[in-house]
């Protein structure tokens, strides 16, 4: 693979600016057109959310909300959630593969702290991610057959989704079964890969009515598997490093003993079952089951240097992932009349396993002590291993109560709490009767044991008066109490001996408020003002070794932002024309950073204060009834305002992954044939800018654009599509990925994207 990486904005970008002019906007929800079913209709169609706990629509909602319908997902090849980064505007993500994505929206990074800043939903159950992993807060990877929708909801969310939620949330809405009918859907997808094999998908839904309008089954399921491009090569003699042990040696021109190919092969296999009972006119209860299991052979990154499509090692040491999560769920709604009664509880368990290989970085980081490269071989350590088992167990519920019917006042209360654990074991042991043996007296390099708690109490409310017709008003407050306990305990030559356990408590109370007024002078044009808060937990830090490091604090406290937008949503051109934007401006307190020393070993502090200034344009044009233009871009202006003294942080500086620019371009075509057939094509262009993030130190990842390419025909339930992804097979480092033992400055490991994929995708949907 030898196309390079691109800096500058592509075609995309160019014309999100100019349609941007002098008013930047934001926040468009695709509409649920005929590009996966039909023919184009003469007008863009109103899409129902949920993003306000109420049934609305996009162009009503006075928020930032873009959505993507299942039909469109579909439609664009969208499997994975990653897959929006660059589809929808203020979207960046840090990711290693499947199961191990970190999201961030509007330049609130998420790369310090315990929590998340953008929160993340199946239906109505908050998905916490883990809260110690060393690969981030990486949320799960559902797949994203029979999905409902996607919505997207940007800016702080505190009022509605209280903690985690300070740059958005992402909400992934589930069909529900239909007692009314029966329905049967199915995919088959086959693809190969330059540089890998081939990749199959198995997709089936069947949704049977038990009882006719009372009660339903609906059952889904995925069979994935990709094979990787990723090869793990051994060299025997591994290349000594230069430099003072700053630079990699050559490891191109090395000796191969051992090559394994395409090791990041995924395996991906889900069931959802969920049962629709409808009580009586009143009443629905809805119970569901979600299981999902991703195992992969090794992650998505590779070795920077050299930035082949590899990773190099002095030692056979495979890096297997698994990530295993179980749902079970019960959603209930009572219709009172004046309003309508909702209860949302639900349990889940997630387990995830990874290994890493490290024989080069601990020789490197330990091997510095004993002088120079030259004077020590590899195989005075032997080869070193480092991995982390992860668990997490989360109960939560939600009730609340929502006013129903057309007058000027409309209200919705409600209470939420949640338990959420999490464990995490980290730990790496060398061989009996090593190098590393003999020369520490132990096998133990690293062994930590951590613990966390999170109690989590609220109180929320929301009300909306309409003065007029056109004028309306919406206040809202959450009330939120968390009391967060933890226990760290570390051993091994990295701590120097055995630690007491260090235990820390956070506990805090507050309120987060949320205002915003609509102007409707028509039906096809809004205008709105938001102000809001978020906010995110505190929490303990894990020691690390002191020396070579310095001090750290043992734990950190909560932040908050304050975010101030306006924006408009119109339609025009008899709705053929759809432009929906905002500005805005955020100002983050107590800004949880990730600090990365000399040392090697990170550690979170309040950093200080931000500010992020940002716009976002979404366009949705129906050029003719056969031709569709879809347009996005979103700017983000991420910076530090204040630093704390000793954070390493300086005035000025960019947020760590935050691009300063995401655009896409889609272009659709629909035509029949005759009464039985339509031809289709699709054509996407999708733009993610250059952003920061440290490992050793500070590095910066260069833009990227994908090109995806999609046509086909469809013929009443059939569909087939032809597609080729990243057709101008382009290497694009998606983000860089921290050691899980410590960074050292010899190499970087990078995600990439997936190489040139031509494949064919069958549905059918009765």
């Amino acid at each position: 693979m030898t196309n390079p990486i691109r800096t500058t904005a592509p075609v995309g970008a160019a014309l999100a600016l100019a349609l941007m002019g002098s008013t930047a906007i934001s926040s468009h929800a695709w509409a649920d057109t005929a590009a996966a079913a039909a023919p184009a209709a003469s007008s863009v169609s109103e899409v129902v959310v949920t993003a306000e706990k109420r049934e609305s629509t996009v162009q009503k909602t006075a928020a930032s909300v873009s959505v993507m319908t299942g039909q469109q997902l579909q439609a664009a090849g969208v499997t994975s959630v990653s897959e929006l980064v660059g589809l929808l505007p203020g979207i960046s993500i840090k990711t290693s593969g499947p199961g191990q994505t970190e999201f961030e929206m509007r330049g609130l990074t998420s790369t310090g702290g315990e929590s998340p800043t953008v929160g993340f939903y199946l239906d109505d159950t908050p998905l916490t991610p883990p809260a110690m992993a060393q690969n981030g807060k990486v949320v799960i990877d559902p797949d994203l057959y029979d999905l409902a929708r996607i919505e997207v909801l940007r800016g702080p969310q505190g009022t509605l989704y209280g903690a985690g939620s300070m740059g958005g949330t992402i909400r992934l809405v589930t069909n529900a079964p239909d007692p009314s009918h029966f329905a049967d859907s199915f995919e088959l997808i086959g693809s190969g890969t330059e540089g890998g094999g081939f990749n199959r998908t198995e997709s089936g839904m069947v949704n049977v009515p038990l009882v006719q309008d009372s009660l339903a089954l609906r059952v889904s399921a995925t069979d994935e598997h990709n094979d990787g491009w990723i090869d793990r090569i051994v060299l025997n003699p591994f290349p000594l490093e230069t430099n003072d042990s700053t630079t990699r040696g050559d490891v191109l021109a090395a000796p191969v003993e051992a090559k394994f190919n395409d090791v990041n092969w995924e395996q991906l296999d889900n069931v959802r079952v969920q049962l629709l009972g409808q009580v009586n006119d009143k009443l629905t209860i809805t119970p569901s089951f979600f299981t999902q299991t991703i195992t992969q052979g090794g992650p998505n990154t590779i070795d920077v240097p050299p930035g082949t499509e590899a990773h190099y090692q002095p030692y056979n040491v495979p890096e297997p992932f698994s990530d295993t999560f179980t749902l079970e769920s019960l959603s209930a709604q009572y219709d009172l009349g004046l309003a309508k009664l909702s209860s949302a509880t639900s349990y889940w368990d997630r387990r995830q396993f990874q290994t890493q290989d490290i024989s080069e970085a601990m020789q490197d980081y330990i091997g510095s002590y004993f002088g120079p490269a030259a004077d020590w071989p590899y195989s005075a350590f032997g080869a070193g291993s480092i991995s982390e088992d992860d668990q997490s167990h989360q109960f939560a519920e939600e009730v609340r109560l929502a006013s129903q019917g057309a007058g000027p006042l409309q209200w919705l209360v409600g209470g939420f709490y949640s338990n959420f654990s999490a464990t995490s074991h980290v730990y790496s042991y060398y061989p009996v009767g090593g190098g590393f043996d003999d020369l520490f007296g132990t096998t133990n390099l690293a062994d930590n044991h951590r613990y966390i708690q999170l109690d989590q109490t609220a109180a929320f409310g929301e009300a909306t008066y309409a003065f007029t017709d056109q004028l309306k008003a919406t206040a809202g407050l959450r009330w939120f109490s968390y009391d967060s306990h933890a226990v760290t305990q570390v051993s091994g030559v990295s701590a120097n001996g055995t630690s007491a356990p260090l235990t820390s408590n956070a506990a805090n109370t507050g309120v987060t408020p949320k205002f915003d007024f609509t102007y409707q002078p028509t039906g096809d044009f809004n205008l709105y003002f938001t102000a809001a808060e978020g906010f995110r937990p505190g929490g303990p830090n894990s020691p690390i070794p002191s020396p070579p490091c310095p001090t750290a604090p043992t734990e950190f406290g909560p932040d908050s932002v304050w975010s101030y937008e306006l924006g408009e949503k119109a339609r025009m051109l008899d709705q053929r024309l759809v432009v929906n934007g905002d500005v805005y401006f955020e100002d983050w307190s107590g800004v949880q950073q990730e600090i990365a020393p000399a040392c090697g070993f990170k550690y979170t502090t309040n950093a200080g204060t931000a500010h992020v200034t940002g716009a976002e344009i979404e366009v949705f044009f129906r050029i003719t009834d056969e031709i569709t233009l879809s347009q996005n871009a979103g700017y983000t202006h991420a910076v530090i305002a204040s630093a704390t003294p000793g954070s390493g942080l300086v005035v000025g500086q960019r947020l760590q992954d935050v691009p300063d620019w995401t655009a896409n371009t889609t272009l659709e075509f629909d035509h029949p044939i005759n009464a039985r057939y339509t031809l289709f094509a699709r054509v996407n262009n999708a733009y993610v800018g250059s952003m920061q993030d440290v490992t050793f130190g500070l590095n910066t990842l260069p833009g990227y654009d994908l090109v995806d390419l999609r046509g086909g025909v469809m013929s009443g339930p059939w569909k087939a599509t032809l597609f080729v992804s990243n057709a101008t097979n382009k290497i694009a480092y998606l983000a860089d990925t921290g050691a899980l033992s410590a960074n050292v400055p010899i190499f970087n490991r990078v995600a990439v994207s997936q190489p040139r994929t031509y494949g064919l995708d069958l549905t059918y949907k009765y």
